[in-house]
């Protein structure tokens, strides 16, 4: 690949990234969008001197649209990169090895060998909750990763999400809302049926999700609080941050 292409690839991943964490607009299956990543990955590990600033790798996908309050994450929403087999893991394990001898100076302890978790992986919007004095507050998309989507109100629907904790102090829990393949395969049918509304509010066949992620997305920014109640979306937690 010339460098040329690289930046056109760069441009269109990030295109089709927008599309779909901005409009739930899925023009190419996950399968395709990953294939494209993975080029331009290969390409910046060959060429770490020609890495373009818009990189996939390296910025996060989505934004804030303008039917919803902004709203200011204390600390950045980071995304996950995507590896393919065992010496892009190898290789990214000295990516952070690198990074621990330049930030202090030195190399990482030899008596520390890292362990690993492996988990599967949930596909749906990343959302940052926010507790004060017990009750949930605030809910907030990833957005840029600076700046999210208030949906409050939204994230209030969802049955398995505590609305009041017992524990005052500042707590934001981060994790993905997403739904369940049945409860997917369950909307869309009802959805085709006419019982339920889909895609652009409509009904009938052409209005049913591709996938489940977007459907999750989908509902999240919903105006209407009622269509996200409807949908049984379903959370998973997998950070904490506690501030005394």
């Amino acid at each position: 690949m010339t460098k040329t292409e690289y930046e056109r690839l760069v441009a269109e991943v990030n295109r089709l990234r927008g599309e779909i964490h901005l409009f739930n607009n899925e023009e190419v299956s996950e399968a395709i969008l990953d294939d494209l990543k993975h080029k331009i990955t290969q390409f910046e590990l060959e060429h770490p001197d020609q890495i373009s600033v818009n990189s996939p790798n390296y910025t996060i996908a989505g934004g804030v649209t303008e039917k919803f309050e902004k709203f200011r994450h204390p600390r950045r929403m980071l995304s996950l990169n995507d590896i393919f087999n065992l010496q892009e893991f190898l290789d990214w394990e000295k990516s952070w090895q690198d990074f621990y001898r330049k930030e202090y100076g030195r190399e990482s302890p030899r008596n520390i060998s890292p362990k690993y978790i492996c988990e599967p992986k949930i596909d749906g919007l990343a959302i940052s909750l926010h507790y004060q004095d017990g009750f949930l507050r605030f809910a907030a998309t990833r957005g840029d990763g600076w700046v999210g989507e208030l949906v409050t109100q939204n994230i209030l629907q969802i049955k398995n999400i505590p609305k009041q904790i017992p524990d005052k102090r500042k707590i934001e829990v981060r994790g993905e809302v997403f739904i369940t393949k049945k409860d997917f395969e369950k909307l869309n049918k009802n959805i085709a049926e006419g019982r339920q509304v889909g895609r652009m509010g409509k009904t009938g066949p052409e209005a049913m999700f591709v996938n489940p992620r977007n459907a999750a997305s989908g509902t999240v920014r919903q105006l209407d609080s009622a269509i996200v109640s409807a949908r049984n979306l379903s959370f998973v937690a997998y950070n904490v941050w506690i501030e005394d």
